[in-house]
């Protein structure tokens, strides 16, 4: 016999995952923190960063000097929110799908979750997929909605009409500007090593000291940068350096969702399948197409914001015969770059 559901049952279970879909967005958080700075209370077209920036003590000499104050420079850079949704039919007429409902409903939510999850980090990086090619890349205005995130645009202003794209001309990182680490800078030589961890650990330790210059990195948490690198380059990482160069241990490099700071590269590793590849040049002018785009950025100079209304709801369908339910899911979040000196994009040509 199959089962019927009545309204009772739907609106107890509207009731019960939605809440448990509420806890899940919030367990997100914890996530997220590892990498961004999670901003909560998000609301409107346009969130501003709730910030303080700029401001200086001043020194005095007489004690009869006159009370001069100081101006409250509110930072201005902030977030649009991206908006996603995801509906999966229920259909009653199968009795075996209805008949446990609340196990229909709890792997269905799970797999809402981690679809969620995965565009929490669509968002933090600024990229989409690409629907003709499958691949990722940065979003830009060509797509519909907002872009922002860690390699999209930054947005200022009072309404957020000002976009700064990130600079990645060699030009500008010749001047020790911009936001590009060249493919082949090393400190000195060929580098630490000849071999790809070593110009890697060359590079972080060359955006430590743009960071410095900046006076952007002032957290004494070692873990405050984070690298974000693709599984090839994990894997080169992790056995050709090793394999080759025995004395040299890189140490752990985490896996897809598990950041781990490591000591050698002195970074938050984030392990990721969604940077986007670029084309670039080498210090020669010779141009060197398709580099991956790992970045490294300081995770306080980078807000997520989620928007509230984020929700779980069960709805009736009248019009379709095998449905008579849908569970659909759908929320709004943001990222943005606090500021735009705080990001490096350092391309890697994979193996």
């Amino acid at each position: 016999m199959a089962i019927v559901l009545t309204q009772a049952l739907v609106d107890l279970a509207h009731t019960k995952f939605g809440t448990k879909w509420a806890e899940d967005w919030q367990q997100s958080k914890a996530l997220l923190t590892q990498f961004t700075t999670p901003i909560d209370g998000a609301q409107g077209k346009y969130m501003r960063f709730p910030r303080i920036g700029g401001t200086e003590v001043q020194e005095y000499t007489d004690n009869e000097q006159s009370i001069s104050f100081s101006k409250l420079k509110h930072g201005n850079y902030g977030f649009k929110p991206r908006k996603f949704f995801n509906a999966i039919p229920l259909n009653t007429d199968d009795t075996e799908e209805a008949f446990d409902l609340d196990f229909t409903l709890g792997t269905i939510r799970n797999a809402q979750q981690k679809a969620a999850e995965r565009f929490m980090d669509e968002v933090t990086l600024g990229v989409v997929r690409d629907q003709d090619t499958g691949l990722y890349r940065v979003k830009t205005d060509s797509d519909s909605g907002n872009g922002g995130g860690i390699l999209g645009y930054s947005y200022s202003g009072e309404n957020g009409e000002d976009k700064h794209a990130l600079d990645l001309t060699y030009e500008s990182f010749a001047k020790g500007e911009g936001n590009l680490v060249a493919i082949d800078y090393a400190t000195t030589g060929t580098g630490v090593s000849s071999m790809l961890a070593g110009t890697l650990i060359d590079r972080m330790k060359y955006i430590v000291r743009r960071l410095a210059e900046n006076e952007a990195f002032n957290s004494v948490d070692p873990s405050e940068i984070v690298l974000a690198i693709s599984p090839a380059i994990a894997q080169v990482l992790g056995s050709l350096e090793m394999s080759i160069n025995r004395d040299y241990a890189i140490g752990d490099l985490g896996d897809i969702g598990r950041p781990v700071y490591n000591r050698a590269i002195g970074a938050t590793i984030v392990q990721t399948n969604m940077l986007p590849t670029m084309n670039t040049e080498d210090k020669n002018g010779t141009p060197v197409n398709g580099a991956r785009m790992c970045c490294a950025w300081l995770k306080s100079q980078v807000g997520f914001g989620r928007w509230a209304g984020t929700e779980f709801r069960i709805k009736d369908v009248n019009d379709k015969v095998a449905v008579d339910y849908y569970l659909r899911v759908k929320g709004k979040a943001g990222c943005g770059r606090r500021r735009d000196d705080a990001v490096f994009v350092l391309p890697v040509l994979e193996s």
